[in-house]
Order: structure tokens, then sequence, then C-alpha cells
């Protein structure tokens, strides 16, 4: 199983406890061509993450590489925007669905839900990745209710 999931505070209480610790996840990668050069970053991030859960943090082709592996862990791979879910999509990442779990207000976004606002860029990556048959949804924990961005963005109910 490979959740890959938007949320622009990356690893926090709502992630570990709330996604990784429930469904069993085995490893989390943190995918980003901004952080892989801050290792300060990255080993805070990796200070997070409970013993016993794999941590790894991956330029965008680097995850590539290391989640189309045929791996059966239960992975999951935090991004900080759609751009970046939509570019792991294009070089290769096998993934049916996007969660996008926190985007914060930004000058310039549009509120799809509570927790998410979406740049044009974040607009143009969602409707890329909807093309594809990439299926973009919004969710903050597991057993929340399941907001459709493509439709909240076309304006359906």
């Amino acid at each position: 199983m490979l959740i890959l999931r938007v949320d622009d505070r990356l690893i926090h209480g709502q992630v570990i406890a709330g996604w990784v610790r429930p469904l069993g996840i085995h490893s989390i990668i943190l995918a980003s061509d901004r952080l892989i050069h801050d290792e300060w970053a990255c080993s805070a991030y990796r200070l997070a993450i409970p013993d016993g859960i794999e941590f790894s943090c991956y330029a965008i082709d680097e995850c590539v590489k290391h989640t189309n592996t045929g791996n059966k862990k239960r992975v999951m791979v935090l991004v900080e925007s759609v751009r970046e879910a939509s570019e792991l999509v294009k070089k290769g990442i096998s993934i049916k669905e996007v969660n996008v779990g926190g985007l914060g207000y930004r000058n310039g976004t549009r509120e799809i839900a509570p927790y998410i606002y979406l740049s044009s860029d974040d607009i143009e990556s969602v409707v890329y990745l909807h093309s594809i048959g990439v299926k973009v949804t919004g969710k903050q924990l597991p057993n929340s209710a399941t907001v459709d961005v493509v439709k909240k963005l076309a304006g359906i109910k």
C-alpha cells in the first residue's frame, strides 16, 4: 500500500497519530527537492518519527526509484504541494489517488475546504492529475469525510 499525501506541515501529530499508527504504516518518505538540501530539516523531521517506523528524505526523482520497487510494506510519501505530487506522478510513481491533507491559507489561494487552500499552481496540478485518471481527494484523517477536490473546483456539491 502506498499513500501519497500533500500536507504543507509535512510530519506532525495528525500524520503520526491519525494516519501512521492506525493504518500500520511501516515507512514514511519525505519527498522534496527543497528539503533534500537541508540536512538540519530532514534530521528534525526524523526526530518526530516513532521507533520502528522507517524514515527517508529523498529528492523527487529518488523517491520514485524507492517507491516503485514492488515493496509490499505500507508506505506514506509526504510532499508539501500538489505540484510535487504531480511531479512524482509524471516521473513514474504508481498511484491511483492523491490525498490533500492540509494546505494552509496563502495570498491568492482558493478555499476548497477549511483545511485546503489551492494556489493557481496547485489547481493546474490537480487538473493534470485528474486528466490522467489520478483521483485527488481531501481528507484530514482516514475516517474523515472525503472531499472530491475536482468537484469542489468545478463548483459541484
